[in-house]
């Protein structure tokens, strides 16, 4: 299993990401992979890792399919790939929640698995120079990639559950993961495989499989554990995620969390996110600790870990990064 650096951290800005990514590659790191929800929108700070790196892997995993046109996509992925000279600048789509869609950006959120593919297979189409995308959600009509993309931009679908993963299987040159056991991380693959399947594919060799670890670097555990509970117990009470902790084998926690979610019992939320579930899907506590948490994932599976590093400014991530270091 690669190590990549995902610059994600809440509170460290733009600037300071993009410094910690270069040391990331100095590090020995092989990719750096970006992803949005409200901090740095995810192509402008590849972008400028692309520009400061030069022997990374670039990518995203993930931005929503919906809250940027196709056209706009592929031009965006275009752009990053001739910033990165030739390198491969992976592309994740996925289908987000419907909060961060509807709310934050008011666009559609339905159907989402519809979305999805016909992003994908617009910006395919967009990117190797085709000029007309038509269906059932996604348009564009006439367009001219004046700047075509310099190296791979490899096309990755977000997925947690069975319909989006089968969607991977079926389209995707990748697949992105996230907050997922890793006991869970073979029945993933099995659906991403019977998803070839059925579409009449068979997985290149090179299919990627990568995942998002939100780090929690940490003397106490405990404390780390505290962390997760209150950054990931609202995602888990959303819809999406809810129904994929409920698929992962932990349904009793998963009621828990929207019930003590829905009446406003955050204490309730807290207890359902109890340690065993929370150091199953993140590594805390010291760095040996951490890399001890991700083996079983490398097992299952995982062909390149991006850490996120959850720490209290850019100095601590950098301690982080260095201590983790390939």
């Amino acid at each position: 299993m690669e190590l990549a650096f995902s610059p994600t951290s809440p509170g460290v800005d733009a600037a300071d990401l993009v410094d910690l990514s270069v040391e990331a590659e100095h590090l020995g790191y092989r990719s750096v992979w970006t992803a949005e929800v409200g901090g740095p929108d995810a192509f402008s700070l590849l972008g400028a890792v692309a520009a400061r790196t030069t022997t990374v892997d670039l990518g995203v995993a993930v931005v929503p399919s919906t809250t940027r046109t196709a056209t706009l996509l592929a031009m965006s992925a275009a752009s990053v790939s001739q910033l990165a000279g030739g390198r491969s600048v992976g592309l994740g789509l996925g289908a987000s929640s419907r909060v961060i869609v509807e709310r934050w950006h008011g666009a559609e959120f339905d159907p989402p698995l519809t979305r999805v593919r016909e992003s994908v297979e617009a910006v395919r189409a967009l990117l190797g120079g085709e000029r007309e995308y038509h269906g059932s959600t996604t348009q564009a009509a006439s367009v001219r990639l004046t700047a075509p993309p310099a190296g791979p931009v490899p096309l990755f679908v977000g997925a947690l559950g069975p319909g989006m993963l089968r969607l991977a299987g079926a389209i995707g040159d990748g697949v992105c993961l996230n907050l997922m056991p890793a006991d869970a991380v073979p029945d993933q693959l099995a659906e991403i495989r019977a998803g070839a399947e059925e579409a009449g594919r068979t997985l290149p060799d090179d299919f990627g499989v990568v995942a998002r670890f939100h780090v929690v670097p940490c003397d106490d555990p405990a404390e780390g554990r505290g962390f997760v509970r209150q950054a990931f117990g609202p995602y888990f009470a959303q819809p999406v995620y809810n129904r994929f902790l409920a698929w992962c084998g932990y349904p009793e926690e998963a009621e828990a969390i929207a019930d003590g979610f829905a009446s406003g019992d955050r204490q309730a939320v807290a207890t359902a996110l109890h340690d065993e579930l929370v150091d199953a899907i993140t590594p805390i506590g010291p760095a040996g600790r951490i890399r001890d948490a991700l083996e079983p994932f490398a097992e299952a599976g995982i062909g390149v870990a991006a850490l996120s590093i959850n720490a209290a400014g850019a100095t601590a991530v950098g301690s982080a990064l260095r201590d983790l270091a390939p």
